[in-house]
């Protein structure tokens, strides 16, 4: 069996049989409500905007897309711009905010500079995982963003397509910042270039009910 298959197969078994977790069951499913979601979101000073994925059948019924809590993230507590203003689980907005903390300390440690600007392509969108038949993505609850490209302060832009390899500080930047991603449990899942061709263009970061370690070495 693929490594990466087993990896994702280890975390599924996991999330289906930790006793200790009242959430026990089908790991592939819906954030949970987040009734406090707007004050913890001001609290973590990130502007947004109210807004609504009702949970709903996916074509042909087989299973749920949407979710309870869902913003359209504005600004953050970093200040960084967006290419465009994500959609996101209230859970993941969240996660968004602690990512932005991270991005600019590592970017200061290896780069000497601050990030500007963060491209993104794409959040919501109700499908089955491209790579495993019958596996639901994340991105189905709005629970997941794709993360291609930074632009630093002074206009360059560092993209994970052209530079997650790199051997200088470009690519010692992505690396670590994906490593603290997964390591400090900012996101449930962060896979990068390391874990699979799919990703070769992008970070998949998400929230999901189980953990998936694609951020690299260790």
């Amino acid at each position: 069996m693929e490594p990466i298959v087993e990896r994702i197969l280890f975390a599924l078994f996991s999330a289906f049989m930790a006793p200790e977790d009242p959430n026990a069951g089908n790991p592939m499913r819906p954030p949970e409500p987040m009734p406090a979601c707007h004050a913890l979101l001001e609290d973590a000073g990130v502007s947004y905007e109210a807004s609504r994925i009702p949970l709903h059948d996916a074509p042909g019924g087989h299973f749920q897309c949407g979710a309870p809590d869902v913003v359209r993230y504005k600004r953050g507590p970093e200040k960084l711009r967006w290419s465009s203003s994500p959609k996101l689980s209230c859970q993941m907005a969240l996660g968004l905010a602690r990512f932005e903390g991270i991005v600019q300390e590592e970017a200061e440690r290896h780069l000497g500079r601050r990030i500007y600007k963060i491209r993104h392509i794409g959040t919501y969108n109700c499908r089955e995982m491209v790579a495993y038949d019958g596996w639901i993505s994340e991105h189905s609850y709005a629970n997941a963003i794709d993360i291609a490209a930074f632009q630093l302060s002074n206009g360059k832009e560092i993209s994970v397509l052209d530079d997650w390899d790199d051997p200088g500080p470009k690519g010692e930047f992505l690396r670590a910042t994906a490593r603290r991603l997964f390591d400090e449990n900012v996101f449930a899942g962060v896979l990068t270039p390391d874990f699979d061709a799919l990703h070769r263009n992008h970070w998949h970061l998400d929230m999901a009910h189980y953990r998936s370690d694609g951020a690299g070495p260790g």
